[in-house]
């Protein structure tokens, strides 16, 4: 049975961030879960700031072009599920001490010692993850509720069914991780965006804590530019071949970076650090993996494996999906040598497309009934 045989049902994932937006529709077969259509569009300045939506009817005909214009395949339905931005988002679990039947109430009474929000203002859903006696394990999701309302608006206004809002955390997780991810210790996935980066800690099947991270591969797409004389666009290539390479241009880019990677370190050491004074049950940090398009930087994953001693690795969209040939031929070819050149002097040659971790979560949360 060929892939697109039958139209798929599930719902589209549609990542809206402030530079781009992005949409993977899949479909499951007996073979397996397959990409049926993939599409990305950019978004110009100042249409989104910080996950807000400044100029609706701009981002409003970007959507509109971009479900119908799209990389590969056909979308075949009206359903979506979207992120959130992760800069207004905020996820933790938290130990409810109840043994009473209305654990909600509950759970909302905890949440307000934890939020950064005036509980008035939010939307929140939670998940029972564990129980040890009369302590359960919670991890709540909450966003603002003006935030949610517009995407909501934005979904609707471009025809289609919003079934679930998510933030990107989640979304991350189940594009990057199996299923049935036991790995020992703790398992700290490192987002580096355009505009802005987090990290999440996952360990026992949840999510432990999320953390914004001040670093952005625009900040430093625009120092390179400026040092070296080049336009936005090759300065945003040499950044990625070049990378962390002491040799490539003379080690401008490579010095540039350090102080992009220094970050980067300093922060991952922080919650490393929380991770331990709140959270000692889950263990040690066992693995790193990056995703997003600074996850594309030639060198920041053994730059990062050597400075924290932590393994770390792209982490690889295809964990849980399956891409054919024609795909692979055809549409994957530019960002597949981009890669296996950034993958030469490593053994991670596997790891395609991170910039679209989020929107493969998104768009994997209908097919799966065990959800991570």
């Amino acid at each position: 049975m060929g892939i697109f045989t039958l139209p798929s049902k599930s719902p589209l994932g549609i990542d809206i961030s402030d530079l781009s937006l992005k949409l993977v529709q899949l479909k499951k077969t007996r073979r397996g879960i397959f990409m049926q259509a993939l599409s990305r569009i950019e978004v110009p300045e100042n249409y989104i700031d910080s996950g807000i939506i400044k100029n609706r009817k701009g981002v409003l005909a970007l959507l509109q072009k971009m479900l119908k214009e799209t990389i590969f395949g056909k979308i075949t339905s009206r359903e979506a599920v979207a992120s959130l931005p992760e800069v207004k988002t905020f996820a933790k679990l938290i130990a409810v001490d109840y043994s009473g039947k209305n654990l909600g109430r509950a759970v909302e009474h905890e949440m307000e010692k934890h939020i950064p929000f005036d509980p008035h203002d939010i939307n929140y859903d939670w998940q029972l993850i564990k129980k040890e006696g009369g302590i359960k394990k919670i991890l709540i999701n909450v966003a603002p509720k003006n935030i949610a309302d517009d995407y909501a608006g934005l979904l609707i206004a471009a025809g289609l069914i919003p079934v679930a809002l998510e933030i990107e955390a989640v979304s991350i997780c189940r594009s990057i991780l199996p299923p049935a991810h036991c790995a020992k210790g703790t398992t700290f996935i490192v987002d580096v965006g355009a505009t802005r980066s987090s990290l999440i800690a996952y360990a026992g099947g949840s999510i432990l804590f999320t953390i914004s991270l001040p670093v952005s591969g625009k900040k430093y797409t625009k120092i390179i530019a400026e040092k070296l004389g080049l336009s936005p666009e090759k300065a945003e290539a040499a950044k990625i071949i070049c990378g962390l390479n002491q040799k490539a241009a003379e080690g401008i880019i490579a010095k540039i970076l350090e102080e992009m990677t220094s970050e980067l370190v300093k922060k991952i050491k922080t919650g490393i650090s929380y991770l331990n004074t709140h959270y000692p049950e889950f263990g040690h940090v066992s693995q790193i993996y990056l995703c997003g398009g600074g996850a594309n930087l030639e060198g920041l994953d053994a730059i990062l494996t050597k400075k924290i001693t932590i393994d770390t690795s792209i982490g690889n969209i295809f964990t849980n999906i399956e891409m054919s040939q024609r795909q692979e031929n055809k549409y994957f070819q530019e960002e597949l040598a981009t890669l296996k050149k950034i993958a030469a002097n490593n053994r991670h040659t596997q790891n395609f497309s991170p910039t679209f971790a989020v929107a493969v979560g998104l768009a994997l949360r209908n097919i799966y009934t065990d959800e991570i």
